[in-house]
C-alpha cells in the first residue's frame, strides 16, 4: 500500500518572509537613481524588527527614528544631534522616515543593527557601565560621544563598510541568514 501523499497548496502569504519582501522591494530601487525619497517601508519593518532596534542605542529611548548610518545603528532625535558633531567622517545620520537614502545605505541598516553594535561595544570595554569609563569626571553622554572616536569604533565602521561592498558585489540582496523565515514565524523583540 503506498501512502497517501498531502495535497501540496500554493505558497501562502505567511510562507513568505518580511525579508523576502524587503530584498524584493529593494531590487526594484537598485536601479533607480542616487536615492529614494525615504526609507523603504518593507525594509523599515525588517529593521524595526532587528533586535535591539527598538530602542537607542546610546541613550535606550524608545522608537528611534534617526540612523547613525557609518554604524547601522538607531538614535533618538537627541543623540542624532550628537552624532552630527562627531562630523560626517566618525556619523553619518538620517532620518528614517524625511531623508533620501541610497541602496548602500540602506543595505548597511540592514546588516548592523543596534544589538550587533552594542555586542561590539560591550566586547571592547566602550560601554557606559564598562570599568575603564566609572570616572566621576565622565558623564554618559561624554562616554557615549568618546567611543565613536576610538580605533575599535573606527574598525567596525571600515568592517561593516567592506561587508556591505561585498554583500552588493554578490548580486541582489538576500538579506541576514537569520531573517529568512516566515512571517509567522518571526520572532517579537521583548518590550
Amino acid at each position: 500500500m503506498s501512502p497517501i501523499a498531502k495535497p501540496v497548496s500554493p505558497q501562502s502569504a505567511d510562507a513568505i518572509s518580511l525579508c523576502d519582501i524587503s530584498c524584493a522591494e529593494l531590487e526594484q530601487l537598485r536601479d533607480k537613481p542616487d536615492s529614494y525619497p525615504s526609507f523603504p517601508h518593507a525594509c523599515k519593518a525588517l529593521l524595526l524588527e532587528m533586535d535591539g532596534n527598538l530602542k537607542c542605542i546610546d541613550c535606550g529611548i524608545q522608537n528611534p527614528e534617526w540612523a547613525a548610518v557609518n554604524y547601522g545603528a538607531l538614535v533618538c532625535i537627541n543623540c542624532s544631534g550628537k552624532h552630527r558633531s562627531l562630523g560626517v567622517n566618525n556619523s553619518k545620520v538620517r532620518s528614517i522616515t524625511m531623508d533620501h537614502w541610497n541602496y548602500d545605505e540602506v543595505v548597511k541598516m540592514l546588516e548592523g543593527g543596534n544589538r550587533q553594535l552594542e555586542t561590539f561595544f560591550d566586547r571592547h570595554s566602550l560601554l557606559p557601565t564598562s570599568e575603564k569609563f566609572l570616572v566621576p569626571q565622565l558623564s554618559h553622554d561624554n562616554i557615549s560621544v568618546m567611543r565613536y572616536k576610538t580605533k575599535a569604533a573606527l574598525f567596525y565602521r571600515q568592517h561593516l563598510d567592506h561587508h556591505v561592498v561585498d554583500i552588493i558585489s554578490r548580486g541582489p540582496y538576500k538579506g541576514r541568514r537569520r531573517k529568512r523565515r516566515p512571517l509567522g514565524e518571526q520572532h517579537q523583540e521583548a518590550k
